[in-house]
């Protein structure tokens, strides 16, 4: 696809945040003019949405300018694309939020099960918001001990063991009982569980033997009082032939319905390509529930499916468009760049090697899902690659919050917690003697509490001059790189309703807003090495471009009319902006981009355009 198409990076809108570039790569429009600032997007006063609803976005998107011009266009598992706003397109999973446990349609969050006594507890931050929890990576069930009362037993050369694991439903707190099987089917001791629903062989509705996973299955569940039928599968990850230890992990419960715009979609899919799961990320590896392969397995099964669902909407359904989000590799970013590029303090050589091993064996399978596609695309399609960012590596890290309560700015009521953790809560915020502060959600923008006038004028000055003059005494730099009042943010993209009064960017190599990630502070402070590294993206200026890393965004694209072997010259031309990619999309489609596109069309990527040119002299 490189040898035959045009491959050029992308400035990404500020800031640097997955809902606010997936918002501008479906509008054209800026971030100011979309309003996805961040995580959570303020509809009325005191009314937060999540960014990835599709209320969220305030500008018309690309499959909308597509439709008012005749033509149907699909988004799959795209951030913010329910409701959509079409009557006769398509929309598969129109939420696409990459946290773990996030969507609605899921009955239960992928789990491991083990009969070991060492279960490790994780800290996981649910991507968006200023909580953290704490979940149990692994469950723990009952020790395996001989099958007693069951109907139906299979054949087995070992005497028939069971357990029993619990799924509990997302809402409602349902309880979902399944009872497992454990046989022997080889004479080599225990080798194969079953998963049955009642203590009858009858009742199976999957099977796995080591390594291997099990077949999907449709199954009806709880939740919240209601049946919903939904898709599971399992993978054993071990079992001793002595029966003594097992762990046995089981994917997402994924609603098997209800799940695309139009609701018949979803079993028309699910009978021509299998099972819809929509959370697969790095979460079971990290965790400790599964290995690296289980994880990546598991998001190859999504992109795979995704690239077969736009083969068949493309040539069965009449689709001019079709755009799909998949997250993978942000997940690999934000846990092993730091382990690629020296540039981070915390690089380990002895660990460098099997981290690029790991990147490796996720481009290859970035590289099978986009061959589906490539393979199937014939002279009048083109095909794109997009990257709504990228990320860097972790070297110092910033506790704004911190920060404006040591200055005096946030006043904190008595017994607030959290402020250690940037996780000060509106909620535990002294109003009375509150100048400044940052909303619940991971923040780049302050909000002044004082009415227009004198009094904001004077905490608009001061807070000005305290972010400007803040200075990392450990290195002697200052963590702000540009701190702007609200008139000026324009030069940021920042206006509009979702934008606070002062707006700041972190310098490079600061960030902030992950503290689940790197634990802490060392020596405590607003400011300093986090005690674990690891790599972000965010607040911070997005212009970071370095041998490994970079901030930047990708655009990939070959077909009929676009330039072969071609990369804009960045140094003479500039980068291409986010913003500029739906009106390109649109140009190549003969239609009028959205109605509050902003972006430009990226006319030297087309065959018959160039942007070279030398100075007149005279």
């Amino acid at each position: 696809m490189l040898k035959n198409g045009t491959v050029n990076q992308t400035f990404p809108s500020f800031p640097v945040w997955t809902p606010t570039n997936w918002a501008t790569l479906s509008t054209g429009a800026h971030t100011g003019t979309h309003g996805v600032t961040r995580w959570r997007v303020e509809v009325a006063p005191g009314e937060r949405i999540d960014s990835f609803d599709g209320r969220a976005p305030n500008a018309e998107r690309i499959w909308n300018a597509l439709e008012r011009a005749g033509k149907t266009s699909v988004a799959v598992h795209y951030p913010a694309a329910h409701p959509s706003g079409i009557k006769s397109g398509f929309v598969v999973d129109g939420f696409g939020h990459p946290g773990h446990a996030s969507t609605g349609y899921e009955v239960a969050s992928c789990q491991a099960y083990t009969t070991s006594d060492e279960v490790a507890t994780v800290e996981m931050d649910h991507d968006g918001t200023a909580v953290r929890r704490t979940q149990r990576s692994v469950q723990p069930i009952p020790a395996l001990r001989p099958a007693v009362g069951w109907e139906n037993l299979p054949p087995s050369q070992s005497p028939p063991l069971e357990s029993i694991i619990e799924i509990h439903a997302r809402l409602g707190g349902d309880v979902n009982t399944f009872h497992l099987l454990v046989v022997g089917s080889r004479g080599k001791g225990y080798d194969c569980v079953q998963i049955c629903r009642e203590k009858d062989g009858n009742t199976q509705i999957a099977e796995t033997v080591v390594g291997q996973w099990s077949d999907w299955a449709i199954d009806p569940f709880q939740i919240d009082g209601q049946k919903q039928d939904a898709s599971i599968r399992f993978k054993l990850m071990e079992l001793t032939p002595d029966g003594k230890n097992l762990k046995l992990y089981r994917s997402q419960v994924t609603y098997a319905n209800g799940f695309t715009y139009p609701d018949d979609l979803a079993a028309e899919l699910i009978e021509r390509f299998g099972p819809y799961q929509e959370h697969a990320s790095m979460t079971p590896y990290t965790s400790g529930m599964a290995d690296f392969d289980t994880a990546l397995e598991e998001c190859e099964y999504q992109g795979i499916w995704f690239a077969e669902v736009a083969n068949y909407m493309l040539r069965e359904h009449g689709c001019s468009f079709f755009i799909c989000h998949w997250h993978l590799f942000d997940y690999l970013n934000h846990i092993h760049l730091n382990d690629v590029d020296p540039v981070c303090p915390g690089y380990d050589p002895n660990n460098a090697d099997t981290a690029m091993d790991y990147f490796r064996r996720a481009y290859q399978v970035g590289d099978r899902v986009l061959g589906r596609i490539w393979e199937a695309a014939d002279d009048e399609t083109c095909v794109g690659v997009l990257g709504d960012h990228g990320a860097y590596p972790d070297i110092r890290i910033a506790n704004i919050r911190k920060f404006l309560v040591d200055q005096g700015f946030t006043v904190l009521k008595d017994g607030a917690e959290g402020v250690e953790r940037d996780e000060v809560l509106e909620k535990d915020i002294d109003w009375e003697k509150t100048r400044a502060y940052l909303k619940d959600d991971k923040g780049f923008d302050i909000y002044i509490n004082a009415e227009p006038g004198p009094a904001f004028d004077e905490i608009e000055r001061e807070l000005l001059l305290a972010l400007r003059t803040w200075v990392d005494e450990g290195v002697g730099r200052t963590p702000i790189a540009i701190a702007l009042p609200k008139r000026d943010a324009y030069l940021l993209g920042q206006w509009g309703d979702q934008c606070g009064d002062v707006i700041f960017a972190w310098d490079h190599g600061y960030v902030s807003g992950y503290y689940g990630q790197w634990k802490g502070i060392i020596g405590g402070g607003a400011v300093g090495a986090p005690e674990v590294y690891g790599a972000h993206h965010g607040g911070f200026l997005p212009t970071r471009n370095e041998d490994i890393s970079s901030s930047f965004g990708t655009f990939l694209l070959a077909g009929p009319g676009i330039k072969k072997g071609y990369e804009r010259d960045y140094d003479s031309h500039g980068y291409i902006h986010a913003a500029d990619v739906v009106p390109t999309f649109c140009h190549i489609l003969g239609t009028a981009p959205p109605a509050q596109s902003q972006g430009t069309i990226a006319y030297d990527l087309l065959e018959g355009n160039e942007m070279a040119r030398e100075r007149d002299a005279n």
